[in-house]
């Protein structure tokens, strides 16, 4: 009977073709700052695209509420759980030039709105406007609009300085997703 040898060599080693880091502190160190920078980055890049934003006025389109060269905070934020409301300023996203512009809110979805010789009219009733001048309510009515249902999407807005402002009498409603953001009020 013939048995088999069960003493047979240790079978050789085998080839690493790569190293495998050895850390030390040093190196730790500088792996922990490079993550932290990166870190820094994107949550720049996260806050200033989705969250805030500065912005400065160009023009006298929202004269004499804002005045050209003032610079605000864009909270993009309060519209991610609710629409924009009537009256307060936002900025949009220009639909003649693709550019950023600050108007103000006049008439959200599903409201009817007109402009007559004598104001902005929402729904059949005169808009009051404290904030504008004796000279801007009535440079609203040099274009005049026929009532305009808004659709379920659309805003309407306006600049403050009427005599000055492209806004919806131009270019008519805005869509939704047009609207970026409120800024924060004037002092």
């Amino acid at each position: 009977m013939n048995q088999l040898d069960v003493t047979s060599p240790a079978p050789a080693p085998v080839e690493r073709r790569f190293k495998i880091p050895q850390f030390n502190p040093e190196n730790r160190q500088s792996y922990i700052l490079l993550c932290i920078l990166l870190w820094s980055i994107i949550a720049y890049l996260f806050i200033s695209h989705f969250v805030l934003m500065r912005v400065e006025i160009k023009g006298a389109s929202m004269w004499p509420t804002l005045l050209d060269g003032q610079r605000f905070i864009l909270y993009r934020c309060p519209y991610l759980w609710r629409a924009p409301r009537q009256g307060e300023i936002v900025v949009i996203r220009d639909p003649q030039d693709n550019d950023l512009s600050i108007k103000r809110v006049i008439a959200v979805p599903n409201e009817v709105v007109e402009i007559k010789r004598d104001g902005v009219y929402v729904n059949h009733a005169k808009l009051p406007e404290p904030y504008l001048t004796a000279q801007n309510v009535w440079a609203s009515g040099n274009k005049t609009i026929k009532p305009t249902l808004l659709g379920p999407d659309q805003y309407f807005v306006l600049g403050d300085n009427r005599d000055r402002s492209a806004d919806s009498r131009i270019y008519g409603p805005v869509p939704r997703n047009f609207v970026l953001g409120l800024i924060s009020q004037p002092d």
